[in-house]
């Protein structure tokens, strides 16, 4: 039985503009995909405040100023008015937001219900160097029930880790979605390779909500919102150009393998590779590592570093 679900991925331009602006740009955005038909709405990572006037002078002022500059709450009007498209398209809304709670702050995936509801949220779990100083880790990984599916949600950095995808495939999520920055000299590995692969081994679409800049043709950078299917291949998205990404994908549709080899009795590949997993073999990956390497703040040795100019 078909599951079509339609999403609509936000391709922001990295302009730089004011914070007015961004919000009035990504609000109308999402009504954009929403008249479109699309049913889960993805905005890219911190796209609300990135590379706004705003932004840029909070973070020459300090921590406290960027917090008070960027962050928000479920009661601040961006918040409001994106519940309030929720409600009128009948659709999922997604923002990243860096959000103020009871004096907490974190990097959170938000996610809005068809009635404009709270339905969950996902917190970031794996901060990128210095992220620490700005907000807290994020405690817990579970797919978010919506009525288009279970969505397992990660956001920037949390994709170099591959247990946090391999957690969610094996909870019952229906779809992996990818909220991201730049992702500067890796996006060559991530966008042809990582990312493919990653649908592919667990069954799932993957989804991709993030930036898109003037530069990628010169420096021949790939990245931009896109959509691949289970079979890690592309199904819409990977253009340069600033709107909506609307892809339409099958949940049910899934990668086959052979029960037995020589007969064609076909089985869903994921569902039978999770029956032959080897739980009392992976305690290595849950064991605490000892040393230097239980501290990500350590200063690398010398040899743990290479000469590297990112420039050219």
């Amino acid at each position: 039985m078909a599951r079509p679900v339609t999403l609509g991925l936000l391709n922001i331009s990295i302009d730089l503009v004011s914070l007015a602006q961004r919000r009035r740009d990504i609000l109308r955005m999402i009504d954009e995909a929403g008249r479109a038909g699309c049913q889960v709405v993805v905005v890219p990572e911190f796209a609300d405040h990135h590379r706004t006037h705003e932004s840029l002078k909070a973070h020459g002022k300090g921590i406290a100023q960027v917090r008070k500059a960027c962050a928000v709450s479920w009661k601040h009007p961006f918040m409001k008015q994106c519940a309030a498209l929720a409600k009128k398209h009948k659709m999922v809304v997604i923002p990243d937001v860096f959000l103020e709670e009871n004096g907490r702050y974190y990097n959170s995936c938000e996610v809005i219900g068809t009635k404009g509801e709270k339905l969950g949220h996902y917190r970031k779990t794996h901060l990128a160097p210095g992220e620490c100083d700005y907000f807290e880790e994020g405690d817990a990984i579970k797919p978010i029930e919506t009525p288009f599916g279970k969505l397992g949600l990660l956001i920037c950095y949390d994709v170099n880790f591959p247990e946090l995808t391999r957690c969610y495939e094996v909870q019952g999520a229906d779809i992996l979605i990818w909220t991201t920055m730049r992702q500067g000299e890796h996006e060559e590995g991530q966008y042809r390779a990582i990312l493919p692969a990653r649908a592919l081994e667990h069954g799932l679409p993957l989804a991709v909500a993030t930036y898109v800049t003037p530069y990628q043709l010169i420096g021949r950078k790939p990245m931009s919102s896109i959509c691949y299917n289970s079979l890690g291949q592309v199904a819409a998205g990977g253009q340069l150009q600033a709107g909506v990404v609307k892809a339409t994908i099958d949940l049910d549709d899934k990668p086959l393998d052979r029960r037995t080899w020589g007969q064609p009795d076909w089985v869903v590949r994921a569902s039978y590779l999770r029956r032959r997993r080897r739980p009392d073999l992976y305690g290595s990956l849950v064991d605490l590592l000892s040393g230097d390497e239980v501290n990500p703040d350590k200063e690398p040795t010398a040899r743990e570093v290479k000469d590297y100019n990112p420039t050219l």
